[in-house]
Order: C-alpha cells, then structure tokens, then sequence
C-alpha cells in the first residue's frame, strides 16, 4: 500500500504522537481526507497551539523547558489542514465494501479523543483510551496514564467492555483478543482507583491543605518514581481530584488568594 491507495485518515486524537504524520501523508497524497473530532482539530492544524494549550496548562504547578518544547514541536511535524471535523458524540460513515465505522467521542484521554467501532469486522480502534499503568519509554521512564476527565475515561472504559469486540486495537499495547482486553481494561480502572486513594491519604494524612504541586510532589516521592514529572500526571491528578470534590471526598479552600485541596 502506497500513500495513493489511502482515501481517508482517522485520527484518534490530538496528541504528537498521534497526528506527528499528517504532513508526510498530507504532501503525499493531498486527497487524502484528515478527519478529527471538533474538540480536538486545532491541535493538529496548529501545534503550537497543541502545545500551549496542554503542556502550559499547568504552569504555576510545572513548566517544561525550551528542550521539552521542541522534542514536542518536532515530534508534531508540520501544520497541516484536517478536511473534516466530525462533531456530536456519535457519528456513522460508510468506508466502503459493506462496511461502516461508528465514531463514539469519549473525551477522557484528550477532549476529542475519539473510539472507532467497524461492526462488520467485530473491531475496534482504541487509541490511548486503556491507559494501563502508562506507557514505559525506551529512557527507562514512563509516561503517567492521562486521563482529563474521570468520568469520561470510565464511560470510555465501559464503551470498549460493552462493545465486546474480538478484534481490540490499541496505539501503546498492540493489538489484542478481548480477553486481554478485558484485562487490561481491569488493570485501567485498578490503577485509576488506586491513585484516588494515594490521593485520599496524601490529603488525610496533611496538616494543612495542599496545592495540586504539592499532592503531585508527595505522591510522585512515595508511588510513581518511575514516571517523569510533567504535564501528565499534573494532568490526571488535577482530574482525580475534581472527581473526588464532585463526589463529596475532598473540597477546595481559599488560601493566601489560591484554591488548595482538602478532606470535606
């Protein structure tokens, strides 16, 4: 298969290492129709935009350096334009030989990640939805799982069990049957709960509430060494937290002009 025979390019979501070979394709193939969902597009038209609207949204509590930056930027290849912006939560066409791909948005590892169900084939196409334990790079340091909303990445979660699919693949850990699947999907929601309760102890155990740099230093220094201190586990810890306010467990108080984190 040559870049000539490609008609269509789905794109999970907006993160580099997804989207990093649009431009290649693009000026292959310029027919080629890039498709992403609405709340995520920009991202990959624009990277610097990518860029700061993710890596600098946590920058009072972590700030990645010019070298981050541009490992990001040139991992993200050039800009190049995305023909269709699919939106709603989800979203049927028709590829072709009698078969459909059903696009469910589940918004849990980016705001427009998206999950691509092909029915006919009894398979699906996860992207970084199982995000496991995160993902462990060839520097011998791992990536923090990152989900941006809990809910989200439990509905995601739910969606790839209640489909049941045979065939089950995924960006980070290969493709899969759907019993090693279901067990990774178990190993997902382990994770993600046992990071609630780091995070319910951390506050328990303080003796004044804490910012999110705080929680994120002294859970970083006592569960997750093996993982780099960026952007991600920032990311997913400030997630956990909201989900844990919105169910009663912790709450926000004013400190010195900043919200901090306590026990309710």
């Amino acid at each position: 298969m040559t870049p000539d025979d490609i008609n269509q390019i789905i794109i999970t979501h907006g993160h580099h290492d997804h989207f990093g070979g649009n431009f290649k394709m693009y000026t292959s193939n310029p027919e080629i129709e890039f498709m992403a969902h609405e709340m995520d597009y920009e991202w990959m038209e624009d990277h610097q935009k990518h860029f700061n609207e993710m890596y600098l949204s946590y920058t009072d509590q972590w700030y990645p350096d010019d070298a981050y930056e541009k490992a990001v930027i040139d991992f993200s290849g050039h800009d190049s334009p995305i023909t269709t912006v699919i939106k709603g939560k989800e979203t049927v066409i028709d590829i072709g030989n009698g078969m459909t791909i059903t696009i469910y948005h589940t918004g849990a590892h980016s705001p427009g990640e998206i999950l691509l169900y092909i029915k006919e084939k009894d398979c699906i196409i996860t992207g970084d939805c199982i995000q496991v334990r995160g993902t462990m790079n060839e520097s011998g340091i791992g990536t923090f799982p990152l989900f941006v909303n809990v809910e989200h990445y439990i509905d995601a979660l739910n969606k790839i069990k209640e489909l049941n699919c045979t065939c089950v693949c995924t960006a980070h850990t290969g493709i899969l049957t759907r019993e090693e699947a279901n067990e990774l999907i178990k190993e997902s929601f382990a994770f993600m709960l046992t990071h609630q309760e780091h995070i319910i102890d951390t506050l328990k155990k303080a003796e004044k509430p804490m910012a999110l740099h705080e929680i994120v230093k002294e859970l970083h220094g006592k569960y997750y060494q093996v993982y780099e201190m960026a952007y991600q586990i920032h990311a997913t810890t400030h997630a956990q937290c909201q989900y844990l306010k919105a169910k009663g467990i912790l709450k926000r108080v004013p400190h010195n002009g900043k919200l901090l984190w306590s026990i309710k």
